[in-house]
C-alpha cells in the first residue's frame, strides 16, 4: 500500500490551496484526490466575484491559483471517488483506472466543499418530470452554449441565485416567481412576484414540468411553468466524514473540527466550504494558513 506524508480529498479551490501551502512549508510526498476529471471544483463555473477584497471571479481566480499549483511537487488523482477513510488513515476510493485502493495517509484534509440543497434534501411529492433543477445544473446547461435551462422559471429560495443572476438576465428567461421563507428575498431585478411563506405542495408535469401548485394557510395556488429551480443555501459536503466515523455538525453538515480545524480523529483535518460555507476566498484562505500553522507545518 502506498503511504503519503499527506492526502488531500478534494481538488476544489480549498484543495488546491492545501497543496499548494504544504509546498510552501516544505512538505514532500503529497497527493490530491478529485472527483471530477479536471480540478478547480465551482471555480470552473465561478462567473461571479468571490473575493471581500478585490474584484475577481471563481474562474479568474483558478488561473491563478493553477500557476502557483503548477510548480508544486503534488501527485494528482482525477476522476476518483473517495469512499470513506478507514482505520489507520487509509482512504478508500475507486475509479476506472485503478478499481478499488487504498491509500494510507500520515495526515489528511477533507476539502470536499460544498453541495446543493434539492428537491430530495427537501422532501418534495409530485411528478418525475424534466425541468427540475438546481442552480449548479443550469449554470452547467448555460456553459454549453445557445442552450439554456427553461423559459419560464420558478426559483424556490434565493440564496445561490447570485451565481446566475445575470445569465439570466442576459438570456431574456422569464422567472415567474420566487418562493421564499425570508424577509429580505434579493431578487437582482429578475421578478417582481414573491411567494413569501408559500410551500411546494405537488408538481406536475408531463415529459416535462407543466405547473407547480403552491400551498399556504390551507390554500392553494398553482403556478404555471416550463422549469422549477431550486436556489436554496449551499450545505457542506460531510458524506466521506460520516462513512468514516467523524463526528458532523448539525448545523453544518459538515465535519466537526477544533481550533485547529483537526476532526474528531487524529491527523485528519478539514477546511474550506467542507465545515461550513464561506462567502469569501479570503476566509478559505486564512482557515488553510492556519492549520499549516498551527498543525502541519514543518
Amino acid at each position: 500500500m502506498k503511504e503519503y506524508n499527506l492526502i488531500i480529498v478534494g481538488g476544489g479551490a480549498a484543495g488546491i490551496l492545501c497543496a499548494i501551502e504544504a509546498n510552501k512549508q516544505g512538505m514532500d510526498n503529497i497527493l490530491l484526490i478529485e472527483k471530477d476529471p479536471v480540478l478547480g471544483g465551482a471555480l470552473n463555473l465561478g462567473n461571479y466575484n468571490i473575493s471581500r477584497e478585490n474584484t475577481i471571479n471563481g474562474q479568474e481566480y483558478k488561473k491563478s491559483l493553477m500557476k502557483c499549483f503548477d510548480e508544486c511537487k503534488v501527485d494528482v488523482k482525477l476522476n476518483t471517488m473517495v469512499l470513506k477513510i478507514e482505520e489507520n488513515n487509509e482512504v478508500l476510493c475507486t475509479s476506472s483506472e485503478c478499481g478499488i485502493e487504498k491509500i494510507k495517509g500520515k495526515n489528511i484534509i477533507l476539502a470536499n466543499g460544498g453541495k446543493e440543497g434539492s428537491r430530495k434534501a427537501i422532501s418534495m411529492v409530485g411528478d418525475r418530470c424534466s425541468g427540475i433543477l438546481t442552480v449548479g445544473m443550469a449554470k452547467k446547461i448555460f456553459s454549453i452554449g445557445n442552450m439554456i435551462p427553461g423559459k419560464n422559471i420558478l426559483i424556490d429560495g434565493f440564496e445561490t441565485l447570485y451565481m446566475i443572476q445575470e445569465q439570466l438576465k442576459d438570456k431574456n428567461i422569464n422567472v415567474v416567481g420566487i418562493i421564499s421563507e425570508n424577509n429580505n428575498v434579493k431578487t437582482y431585478g429578475l421578478t417582481d412576484k414573491i411567494y413569501k411563506n408559500y410551500k411546494i405542495a405537488s408538481i406536475q408535469g408531463a415529459g416535462r414540468v407543466t405547473s407547480v401548485t403552491l400551498e399556504k394557510d390551507g390554500k392553494e395556488e398553482v403556478i404555471e411553468c416550463d422549469t422549477l429551480m431550486f436556489a436554496r443555501p449551499m450545505l457542506s459536503d460531510g458524506l466521506v466524514a460520516m462513512r468514516s466515523n467523524i463526528k458532523l455538525n448539525p448545523t453544518t453538515t459538515g465535519p466537526e473540527v477544533d481550533d485547529e480545524f483537526m476532526t474528531s480523529r487524529e491527523n485528519i483535518y478539514a477546511c474550506g466550504n467542507g465545515i461550513y460555507i464561506h462567502k469569501f476566498i479570503e476566509d478559505i484562505e486564512a482557515c488553510i494558513k492556519t492549520i499549516f500553522n498551527l498543525s502541519l507545518g514543518y
